[in-house]
């Protein structure tokens, strides 16, 4: 499923909406996560000590968690729960593995759809959520909200999968306790993918992040509580992906850290080795993609593969 159509649209929303509305406009509108706000976010800003060493590890798990990040584009159906899960091109490591969706996250009407599949073989429980798709998931990607909280937008997303989410991680852990947890997603699936493994974390589940082109979700507060609770972040940024950069830093929100940008090539370049990422630290790093002024949606499409084409 291809969304170049829209993606022009969203651009525009954000630049509309975040030139006419600065954050402290929406304090009343504020979200905190399960009512500990104030608790949770009072981490001063982190950055890691010891720099972050791309390895060939962390590459190929970057690859393979894409294409979960992608299979969300066609495996996120009721119907399919119970089959293994596949793509037609998108995935082929993920299907060769033979996992199986176990769970469907979310409903018909629901802003975000993902699924939990158990990958057997890798022994893992993988969450993975798709991005954006519809009109509504637009118009809710344009409010923004301030304090200790989340974007508006992504938060209403998350509230319409986090039942379904918390219920499926809750049962696959105690079915499968061994297995390591990863949560991902693309675009807005990439942002709703970081709020869950915060909830996921917080109910005492460790869980690794990642995400593929994510908005920023949140402000200081937030992704300091999220950086530095128990799992890894593997937030990963193509060339000049002008997605990555919205919500804007100049109303508050940031970023988990730190960032691995896949710095070289072309918009639609896939194959990446490791001198080609590029790791930036801290949560307003202004050295990887946040630099560039490009609106060309082209990259946002292509992290690894055509990662909506799945």
């Amino acid at each position: 499923m291809k969304f170049l159509g829209w993606s022009f649209t969203i651009v525009y929303c954000l630049f509309s909406f975040v030139a006419a509305s600065p954050i402290t406009a929406h304090s009343n509108e504020s979200v905190v996560i399960e009512e500990r706000g104030s608790a949770l976010c009072r981490l001063t800003n982190i950055v890691e000590a010891t720099p972050t060493i791309v390895t060939a590890s962390t590459l190929s798990n970057m690859q393979f968690f894409a294409q979960y990040a992608a299979a969300a584009y066609c495996n996120s159906n009721p119907s399919l729960v119970g089959q293994a899960i596949s793509c037609s091109t998108g995935c082929p490591s993920v299907t060769a593995a033979l996992p199986t969706n176990y769970a469907y996250l979310g409903y018909d009407q629901s802003e975000v759809q993902g699924f939990l599949a158990i990958d057997t073989a890798n022994s893992l429980i993988v969450i993975s959520y798709m991005g954006t798709t519809n009109f509504d998931n637009i118009v809710a990607d344009c409010d923004l909200v301030s304090g200790c909280k989340l974007h508006q937008g992504f938060q209403y997303a998350w509230e319409d999968v986090q039942m379904y989410t918390m219920d499926a991680i809750k049962a696959a852990t105690a079915a499968y306790p061994s297995y390591a947890v990863v949560v991902t997603g693309h675009s807005l699936g990439g942002g709703v993918a970081t709020i869950a493994a915060a909830y996921i974390r917080a109910a005492g589940i460790p869980a690794d992040i990642y995400s593929y082109g994510s908005p920023r979700v949140g402000n200081t507060e937030f992704v300091n509580f999220v950086d530095a609770q128990q799992g890894s972040n593997y937030r990963v940024t193509h060339t000049t992906d002008p997605i990555t950069r919205y919500p804007g830093q100049f109303f508050g929100y940031r970023h988990t850290s730190p960032e691995f940008w896949l710095s070289t090539g072309s918009a639609t370049t896939t194959s990446y080795g490791i001198a080609d990422i590029q790791v930036c630290e801290g949560i307003s790093n202004k050295d990887c993609s946040v630099a560039s002024s490009s609106v060309d949606l082209t990259p946002h499409m292509y992290y690894f593969q055509d990662i909506a084409s799945c």
